[in-house]
């Protein structure tokens, strides 16, 4: 197949909606720190004029933006790329199909990105693996993390496992979810196999206050009756990331 010419900012473009699969203009805007939308908009009206991405709407509501997605024909654009899975690629197809609650939950874990580009330092990098970018590795958890985060500074670099709940996530899968991580850990997969790299932190973003608080006390018990010395985990909510604000992350102690 002859594939169209697209520019390196589309390709970046490209490169975050394979990362997160469903972005908005504002999204866009404030990863690339636009203050204004025109460039983007001219660069995605290219994109799905080529066909290699889809424009959604998961509400009959003008107020809500436009979601993007990639399209099968972007496939043809990825797949020579080591950095991208060929499986994945391969069901570009059914993006465009998935479930409003599963498109919502990716788009607030952008939001969950984007807030650690707002919390940034100079001369910082950070690094943002999403679960389908984490497959293949074997020292991550059997139930892969919504996503892995490094944040290089120039001494140390700190690694995070990050999850995110939604209002529709039963209890008990939050704290099934609890216990998954303190065995992983019991089970020293990561020390081994990553050369004793100290294990990651914990971040676990909730639907709202009450959860925050019943994942804390459940979370807190566990951790005092097991004795972890090296173990780390905060918890915080979707309001609070969406605020961008100082300060947000509870540490359960």
């Amino acid at each position: 197949m002859n594939v169209l010419p697209i520019t390196q900012k589309q390709k970046q473009l490209l490169s975050y909606l394979y990362t997160f699969r469903f972005l908005t203009v504002s999204q866009f805007q404030n990863i690339f720190h636009h203050a204004h939308p025109n460039r983007i908009k001219l660069w995605l009206t290219d994109l799905l004029d080529k066909k290699f991405i889809t424009r959604l709407k998961i509400e009959d509501d003008i107020t809500k933006p436009y979601i993007y997605c990639l399209s099968q024909r972007a496939k043809y654009l990825l797949k020579d790329n080591e950095d991208y899975d060929v499986s994945f690629l391969n069901r570009l197809y059914k993006e465009k199909n998935l479930t409003p609650n599963f498109i919502n939950h990716c788009l607030s874990l952008a939001d969950t990105y984007l807030f650690f580009l707002t919390q940034k330092e100079k001369d910082t990098e950070i690094d943002f693996f999403t679960k389908h970018e984490l497959s293949g590795y074997d020292y991550f958890p059997e139930e892969l993390p919504e996503a892995y985060i490094a944040v290089e500074e120039k001494a140390e670099t700190n690694r995070y496992f990050l999850d995110l709940f939604d209002d529709y996530t039963p209890a008990w899968a939050l704290r099934k979810r609890v216990k998954a991580y303190l065995e992983y850990y019991e089970n020293n997969t990561w020390q081994e196999r990553t050369e004793n790299s100290e294990f990651p932190i914990i971040l676990f973003v909730l639907p709202n206050e009450r959860m925050k608080k019943h994942i804390y006390y459940f979370t807190k018990a566990l951790l005092e009756k097991s004795f972890y010395e090296d173990i780390t985990i905060f918890l915080t909510t979707k309001n609070k990331i969406k605020g961008n604000g100082q300060d947000i992350w509870e540490k359960v102690e």
